[in-house]
């Protein structure tokens, strides 16, 4: 089930608004949110661009409540398109009723493998700990090496990348305040 509606009167906008925000005719976005039609996967990332969620939110048909507790098996599983780097999601995600301030992360990278192809900027601070294996962080053109139990800030704003060079897969933990739900979009596991 879509969640369109519940996002757009998140963000206070009305469907008027909401079709000019994206390029869509009124009636395209109300037939949208009335499951009337199935919108084309263009639609929805322009829709989950407006809102700045990932896209995968629109589709979530879990049921949310007030309880913020994620119980492992209920931790949203994602992978990169290579299926090289996983994500386990362990904060709430965000919904019409709650909008977390930090994101929490949990990250695998498989061996000889980086986050993504190019370094990344987020506006958003970014703590990392490494839980197990070695993982070196391109920031700029200085290189960090950590170790199981290391940690490092990468301050917002910063060019960075995220690479195992070895033969075993790491992961660690990482922790980005304020989220950045909109670079989310991977692919579910």
């Amino acid at each position: 089930m879509l969640k369109i509606r519940e996002y757009r009167k998140q963000k206070q906008l009305t469907i008027k608004e909401l079709a000019a925000l994206t390029d869509m005719s009124i009636s395209y976005i109300s037939q949208i949110e009335r499951g009337e039609i199935d919108p084309s996967l263009s639609a929805l990332r322009k829709i989950a661009g407006v809102f700045q969620i990932p896209l995968y939110l629109l589709l979530d048909d879990m049921e949310r409540s007030d309880n913020l507790t994620i119980k492992k098996e209920q931790q949203p599983l994602r992978f990169s398109e290579d299926q090289k780097v996983s994500y386990r999601f362990l904060t709430p995600l965000p919904s019409p009723r709650y909008s977390p301030e930090a994101l929490l992360i949990e990250f695998t990278l498989a061996p000889h493998s980086q986050d993504v192809p190019e370094p990344v900027r987020h506006h958003s601070e970014e703590l990392i700990y490494v839980t197990e294996g070695d993982l070196t962080i391109q920031i700029g053109d200085s290189h960090i090496e950590l170790a199981a139990g290391d940690t490092t800030v990468i301050q917002k704003d910063f060019p960075h990348i995220c690479k195992n060079l070895t033969d075993r897969s790491v992961t660690g933990i990482a922790v980005f305040s304020p989220p950045v739900w909109g670079r989310m979009d991977l692919t579910q596991g």
